[in-house]
C-alpha cells in the first residue's frame, strides 16, 4: 500500500499527465484547424500528419536507446519538449509552406516522444514504490475532456489563429512538469521488455 512518501512522486507523475494530454485536449481536435488558418489545403494537412508519423517511427529507437542508458530520464523529456516549445515558437511568424512543414514535423515528433518516455517512468515508478498507475493516468484523462471543452468554447469566439497560443502555453507547462518527473534509474533488460508497449505505439 502506498505511503504518505508515495504521495509526492505520484503527484508529479500526475501532474505530467495532466500537462501532455492539456496539450493533446487543444491539439488534436483543433490542430487541422489551426493549419487551415495558415492557408494548408486538406492535402496539405494529411500529408503533414503523415510525415509526423513516419518521424515518431524513425526517431523512436534512438530516443529509446537513450532513455534506457540514463537515470535523468527527465532531463531527456524537459529536452523533448523545450524542441516542442521551439518549434511552435518558430510557426508564429512561419509563412513559408516547407518551414510550416519542418516546425511541425519536429514539434510534433518530440511532444509524441513524451508519452512512451512519460509512461516507461510511471510503470518502473509503479512497480518500484507500488503506485497506483490508473489514479496517476485518470488526471491525463480529466485533462483531455477539460482541455477539449475549454478550448472549443474559447475557439468559438476566435479565429483558428488562436489554437496555436494555447498549444504553446500548454506545451510550457509540460515542460515544468517534466522536469519534476521522478528520476528512474537505467532499465534493466525484463524492464525494457516490459517498456515495449508504449514504445511501439510511437
Amino acid at each position: 500500500m502506498p505511503t504518505a512518501a508515495d504521495f509526492r512522486p505520484s503527484m508529479r507523475l500526475s501532474a505530467f499527465y495532466a500537462a501532455i494530454f492539456l496539450v493533446t485536449g487543444i491539439q488534436l481536435p483543433f490542430w487541422p484547424v489551426w493549419l487551415s488558418s495558415r492557408g494548408l489545403t486538406a492535402r496539405d494537412i494529411g500529408l503533414l500528419l503523415a510525415a509526423a508519423i513516419w518521424g515518431k517511427v524513425l526517431a523512436a529507437p534512438a530516443i529509446r536507446a537513450i532513455a534506457d542508458r540514463t537515470r535523468h530520464r527527465h532531463l531527456l523529456m524537459a529536452a523533448l519538449a523545450g524542441a516542442a516549445i521551439a518549434a511552435y515558437a518558430g510557426l508564429l511568424p512561419a509563412s513559408s509552406w516547407w518551414l510550416l512543414i519542418l516546425l511541425n514535423l519536429v514539434a510534433l515528433t518530440a511532444q509524441s516522444a513524451l508519452m512512451p518516455l512519460g509512461d516507461a517512468v510511471t510503470l518502473a515508478a509503479v512497480r518500484s514504490q507500488g503506485l497506483d498507475y490508473g489514479r496517476i493516468r485518470l488526471w491525463g484523462s480529466v485533462s483531455f475532456i477539460v482541455a477539449s471543452i475549454a478550448s472549443g468554447a474559447a475557439l468559438a469566439s476566435s479565429s483558428g489563429n488562436a489554437v496555436l497560443p494555447l498549444v504553446l502555453v500548454a506545451s510550457m507547462l509540460v515542460l515544468l512538469a517534466c522536469l519534476g518527473v521522478p528520476q528512474i534509474g537505467p532499465m534493466r533488460s525484463s524492464e525494457r521488455a516490459a517498456g515495449c508497449g508504449p514504445w511501439r505505439e510511437t
